[in-house]
């Protein structure tokens, strides 16, 4: 799942975000496979995902519901989601491989983290993809800490001028960090943004005062 390859940060900001994606093989056996895949969405939204959405419909935090994403599954359906709890993301994993509906199953996270995952629940990964960094000219980049966040949107959907906006009004207090997290997570419509990480990411440019007087959603 490349789009989730490039989320970048330090170790300890990364250990507790993690990427589902949930799909069957197009032209192999994806007919007829939306209903294992609803099977799928109704344990990862048991379980409480950080966000979850889709293509068709958008996400949780854009305003769609579980069950519209679930009714408006594509030809070739695909789950994706994000939690931030290792708890959750094994037992998801554990109900899903009990369930063995011959899908595909991507697990996105720092690599000792997947890979011990994995072995706990008796699992050999099929394959591991890495991603080589930046290549180009880099001096036309974001900042690093912007980088960190948009990122988190793996096709692009976040923009940097937007990230760089919420940062100056989190600054003078006119956003709570929640609240711009809220905010830059509504365009990445596949429901792979981690809130709760941009949440913490933005917490270091709130004031030492932090959301005083203004109102949070």
């Amino acid at each position: 799942m490349t789009h989730s390859l490039h989320r970048r940060g330090s170790a300890e900001s990364l250990r507790n975000d993690y990427v589902i994606l949930a799909t069957p093989a197009a032209g192999v056996n994806h007919e007829g496979s939306g209903d294992k895949l609803r099977r799928i969405l109704d344990i990862v939204y048991e379980l409480g995902p950080v966000n979850i959405g889709s293509y068709e419909c958008g996400t949780i935090y854009s305003g769609a519901t579980v069950e519209e994403i679930k009714a408006k599954l594509a030809e070739v359906p695909r789950v994706r989601c994000v939690f931030s709890d290792r708890a959750k993301i094994k037992e998801l994993v554990r109900q899903i491989k009990d369930l063995d509906l011959g899908v595909s199953i991507t697990l996105s996270g720092l690599t000792d983290e997947v890979v011990g995952l994995a072995e706990e629940l008796g699992l050999q990964p099929h394959s591991i993809n890495f991603s080589l960094d930046i290549w180009g000219n880099r001096g036309a980049l974001p900042s690093e800490e912007v980088l960190q966040i948009v990122t988190m949107c793996g096709h692009g959907m976040v923009s940097r001028r937007l990230v760089e906006r919420l940062i100056d009004q989190v600054r003078q207090g006119k956003k709570t960090p929640h609240q711009a997290a809220i905010t830059v997570a509504q365009p990445c419509v596949c429901g792979i943004f981690n809130v709760e990480r941009a949440e913490k990411l933005f917490e270091k440019y709130a004031p030492a005062a932090a959301g005083a007087g203004v109102a949070d959603d």
